[in-house]
């Protein structure tokens, strides 16, 4: 069971500036010992008890401080497995069509793929549709995971009609971004896409290859890739840790709707 640093000594609760609540010096000092270190991604906190017992505040007060914790996204619980360190955020840009991997080294997080698959096949219907495909139209067929920091974040599956020359190779999907990759060998450069995202839980398969639990919560991308003469030319299918994903958009407010009028 983890428990707290050897000799660390209690923290005080009482008496702090502007009479803080305790669950608060809780949530600051839980905090600080998950930035230092003392907790890595992906480690159970100690039980509630425990806690308890260490703060010498009741079991309630506990629940406050790790409640926070969980609004901001730093811890996670688990039914029936406690109370873990969340893993690192991903910021997902909504207002990019950039490569996903590119995005994040911009911001410093290094991205690895992991090509799990790359062959031709008939796709599923709903892909199908959005590609604009007779019912025998082949596709490629692209499986990727997303890992950063050790940990899976991303189950993609990407299906394009365009010809990319054969299967690429493994090596070559795993350095290459797929934009980049059809604008080399197919001369058709992305130009816009719709994207949809919904929340599911982790089939048995997905939580595998992501190291979760079976019924975690996730989310389900599904975006439909058009080039500048609007013709369908990629579909992803991308399954997202639902705890290790925050989306970002810049919006920006409209000039305001009011003119000015001079009555004679």
């Amino acid at each position: 069971m983890p428990t707290f640093p050897q000799g660390k000594p209690r923290p005080r609760l009482t008496g702090s500036q502007g009479g803080e609540p305790k669950y608060q010096a809780i949530y600051r000092d839980l905090l600080a010992q998950i930035d230092g270190g003392a907790f890595a991604p992906g480690e159970p906190l100690p039980a509630q008890r425990e806690l308890s017992d260490y703060y010498g505040v009741s079991l309630m007060t506990v629940r406050q401080a790790l409640q926070r914790l969980s609004a901001e996204g730093r811890i996670e619980q688990r039914q029936g497995l406690g109370t873990f360190v969340a893993g690192n955020v991903i910021p997902y840009q909504m207002n990019s069509l950039g490569s996903l991997a590119e995005d994040l080294a911009g911001q410093g997080i290094e991205l690895r793929t992991v090509l799990l698959g790359a062959r031709r096949a008939l796709p599923p219907a709903a892909v199908r549709a959005e590609l604009g495909l007779g019912p025998d139209a082949e596709v490629t067929v692209i499986e990727r995971l997303r890992v950063v920091d050790g940990s899976p974040v991303i189950h993609q599956v990407s299906y394009t009609p365009l010809d990319l020359g054969g299967e690429p190779a493994g090596g070559e999907l795993e350095r290459t971004p797929l934009y980049r990759l059809i604008e080399e060998r197919c001369g058709v450069s992305p130009a816009w896409a719709t994207e949809a995202i919904r929340p599911v839980v982790l089939s048995e398969e997905q939580a595998s290859l992501l190291r979760r639990p079976v019924g975690d919560a996730a989310l389900m991308s599904t975006r439909v890739t058009y080039d500048a003469e609007d013709r369908a030319v990629l579909a992803d299918r991308a399954v997202m840790c639902a705890a290790q994903i925050v989306f970002t958009t810049r919006r920006q407010v409209r000039e305001p709707a009011v003119s000015l009028r001079l009555d004679a």
